[in-house]
């Protein structure tokens, strides 16, 4: 491996700040990208001498990492970005620089400095490196009004140091950055930009990093993760996870986000094939209708996405699945409608992730007519997650007084005493564990289960 591709991921020290203590707050919004990028936005202030804080209220320069796949998405940030200056107001705190980052910040660019709730800094998905320096500008001592970095640099790959307090005991692992499939409803390929694959051995320094510090389980993630092709397709995804499966003390390995074109069997076989690849596939369907997939350009049929759900349940039985669905989308008529609610019926989910379909300005979709009443938006939304609602407590019902490994994750909201663990197909299970430690395995037997939590016992260690 070049020695320019091997990161530094040693601990950053906080350095001494220039012209002072600093502390910088970050909150963040949308996928686990976004969580992962929000790491890689500490580590550099962090490395320019920034302390982190975990209120706002104590910062200097406040950061909203950002997500633009809805529009109540930037609503809510336009929102957050008042909010937090009427907060520090009324505490009697100096006002904060404050930034936006991320997609939004690509979308909107300069809009985000003007207006009522205007902030002094936008910073793009490929320019966090460049984001101490810009912050100088605006805290030092030129005092510069505002500051932009934004536009694509294909260049550009980070690399997170491992996560002290890792996301649901998973250190996230980015692979590539962008998406070439450019789904007629999706903003991503316009923030993100196109696809540009991460060198795999920067991925298995990444991962060995992880591991050398403690860790045992990693994410794999990308926009389209199941579409990485090294070097135009020497190594697809299925070759990398046979690369990353045999790093010794690599218990486990998730990834986010699937896409069904990409599903194919040979995918599906490796899954299967690897002990510590977990059978979780979160691929989203979108619609069971070929009519609306087609004008959503999807790359697959309804016939080719229960193909691929049921060769995953011949080689993988404990397989679980996440789905996606809009609902709405224009053109879509009772009859499509009524076609996305058998596929539910017949793949079976143990979650789906449901919205109304909502125009985004830039992406393909937005030059067709919104047909679709608001009023029937929200019907079929709620018919959906109905339906979703009676096929979950067929399913649950199914797994109680069964037995399942499950690994420790964090203590639970309530009851006191009791701790989440998580299975390999990604159900999360409530047990009393007065002993219970981040990391632990335990065979447990299902006794009961509540929304989409079960409850459990040990039965052994």
């Amino acid at each position: 491996m070049s020695d320019s591709l091997i990161p530094d991921l040693t601990p950053r020290p906080e350095a001494p700040a220039n012209g002072g203590d600093r502390s910088v707050y970050v909150e963040t919004y949308g996928c686990q990208m976004n969580s992962y990028d929000s790491q890689v936005i500490l580590d550099r202030l962090r490395a320019a001498g920034f302390r982190t804080v975990d209120d706002h209220l104590a910062a200097d320069l406040v950061l909203l990492n950002t997500c633009s796949v809805r529009e109540l998405a930037e609503h809510k940030v336009i929102s957050r970005v008042g909010e937090i200056r009427h907060q520090r107001r009324e505490a009697g705190v100096e006002p904060a620089v404050m930034g936006v980052v991320g997609c939004m910040a690509e979308r909107m660019g300069k809009q985000l400095l003007k207006g009522r709730n205007r902030v002094d800094l936008v910073v793009g998905v490929d320019h966090y490196d460049d984001l101490a320096s810009l912050v100088n500008d605006v805290m030092g001592p030129a005092h510069a009004r505002s500051a932009m970095s934004v536009g694509h640099d294909q260049s550009v790959h980070y690399v997170a140091p491992p996560a002290l307090y890792p996301t649901n005991n998973s250190h996230l692992v980015t692979i590539h950055k962008g998406c070439d499939y450019r789904c007629t409803y999706c903003i991503v390929p316009y923030t993100r930009g196109p696809q540009v694959e991460k060198h795999p051995d920067l991925i298995l320094t990444e991962i060995q990093a992880i591991l050398d510090a403690g860790g045992h389980e990693v994410t794999l993630l990308g926009q389209n993760v199941t579409a990485y092709r090294w070097q135009g397709g020497e190594l697809d995804f299925a070759g990398l996870l046979r690369l990353v499966s045999p790093l010794p003390g690599l218990e486990r390995i998730r990834f986010l986000t699937g896409h069904p074109h990409d599903m194919r069997p040979h995918l599906i076989d490796t899954i299967a094939d690897l002990p510590n690849v977990c059978p979780w596939l979160h691929v989203p369907a979108q619609s069971g209708s070929d009519e609306i997939l087609k004008r959503m350009k999807r790359r697959y049929r309804r016939d080719d996405y229960l193909a691929m759900v049921a060769h995953a349940r011949r080689v993988m039985p404990d397989v679980s699945f996440n789905g996606d669905f809009i609902v709405g989308f224009p053109g879509e008529t009772e009859a499509d409608f009524e076609q996305t609610l058998e596929l539910v019926r017949e793949v079976r989910y143990d979650t789906i992730f449901a919205f109304k379909y909502s125009e985004r300005p830039g992406a393909p979709a937005a030059e067709l007519d919104d047909d679709v009443s608001t009023d029937d938006k929200k019907r079929r939304l709620a018919a959906l997650l109905a339906v979703q609602e009676e096929i979950w407590a067929e399913v649950a019902a199914e797994v109680v007084g069964t037995e399942v490994m499950a690994v420790v994750e964090e203590p639970a909201r309530r009851p006191a005493g009791h701790w989440r663990l998580r299975t390999a197909n990604n159900r999360k299970i409530v047990v009393d564990l007065p002993d219970g430690a981040p990391g632990q395995q335990h065979r447990l037997t299902i006794t009961g289960w509540q929304n989409t939590s079960f409850f459990g016992e040990v039965t052994r260690s």
